[in-house]
């Protein structure tokens, strides 16, 4: 089964228009191939997409798959304008993603020595989630990005650039702090894990098991949001080494230490998809990036 840009397309026009005929006028279209290319995409995922009323709905498949359309097609878009600047030599844009923490502590660092070395270069960093960057690497939104590495990375290219560690920790102002500190499972069960976002169990399947130990699990996209409602006391969270000793607020957490899942160590670095060819000021960052942590 293969889904095609065009069908994705199609698709996203629909909700966007909120109708078939619409759609059609925008796409200059018959409505009867608009309805025939959501019948044919329904037909392959095998389960409805669309809720059909007075004003169209999506079904939680429709949400998932409307979520892929956007990636892919925004994908083919920066592609077609990377293109047409090279058409006209314009200077090529650094497109990039970087997590929460490569953002806090050396993205502006790394951004202005590059800036500097490269007055000409155009700019478009992005900080996401990591879930979210593999998707935008994978996309082509982004051509690549900087972060944690997952388990499962055999669509990329790595460069490791150093180790970094996550703590679960608590703050002292949560309700049960004596219980979560001693590693009570009962009371972890019935707190909230606070994180970025969900991963995906097929690639992190590791952290998908911790996840099961607690009550629920809030995505929270914002690094600054996450760490204020851990220091609420409202629930606990995986906190990188450097912000812990950074961070004020952060300062204020106790990690909770026994847990087979108390740390999680990870291999932070650069990655792109495999066999992609990066651009000249793709490969100047990287050479930019392997000087600074060597």
């Amino acid at each position: 089964m293969r889904l095609e840009a065009g069908e994705l397309r199609i698709f996203q026009a629909v909700l966007e228009a909120n109708g078939f005929n619409r759609a059609a006028e925008q796409l200059h279209i018959s409505q009867s191939a608009v309805s025939q290319s959501i019948a044919n995409l329904e037909a392959k995922v095998g389960v409805s997409l669309i809720k059909r009323g007075r004003r169209l709905d999506l079904t939680e498949a429709g949400r998932r798959l409307l979520e892929h359309a956007n990636n892919v097609l925004v994908g083919e878009q920066q592609v077609l304008e990377d293109i047409s600047r090279i058409k006209q030599a314009k200077p090529q844009i650094l497109n990039i993603a970087i997590n929460s923490t490569i953002n806090r502590f050396y993205a502006p660092q790394l951004l202005s020595q590059f800036s500097l070395s490269q007055p000409e270069a155009q700019l478009k960093v992005v900080e996401l989630p990591s879930r979210e960057m593999i998707y935008s690497v994978l996309s082509g939104r982004v051509e690549f990005a900087m972060g944690p590495f997952q388990k499962q990375m055999n669509a990329f290219q790595t460069l490791p650039l150093y180790d970094e560690a996550r703590h679960l920790v608590v703050s002292p102002n949560h309700p049960n702090f004596d219980e979560i500190v001693r590693g009570d499972a009962l009371s972890l069960r019935n707190t909230a894990l606070i994180t970025s976002s969900l991963d995906n169990p097929e690639m992190r399947p590791a952290i998908q098991r911790i996840r099961d130990g607690f009550k629920s699990v809030w995505e929270i996209s914002s690094l600054s949001m996450r760490i204020h409602l851990v220091s609420q006391g409202l629930g606990l969270a995986f906190i990188n080494s450097k912000l812990l000793a950074d961070h004020p607020i952060c300062q204020e957490f106790v990690v909770i230490e026994g847990l087979a899942f108390s740390s999680i160590e990870r291999q932070v670095g650069i990655y792109h998809k495999q066999g992609a060819s990066l651009g000249p000021s793709a490969k100047q960052f990287i050479e930019l990036c392997l000087e600074f942590w060597c």
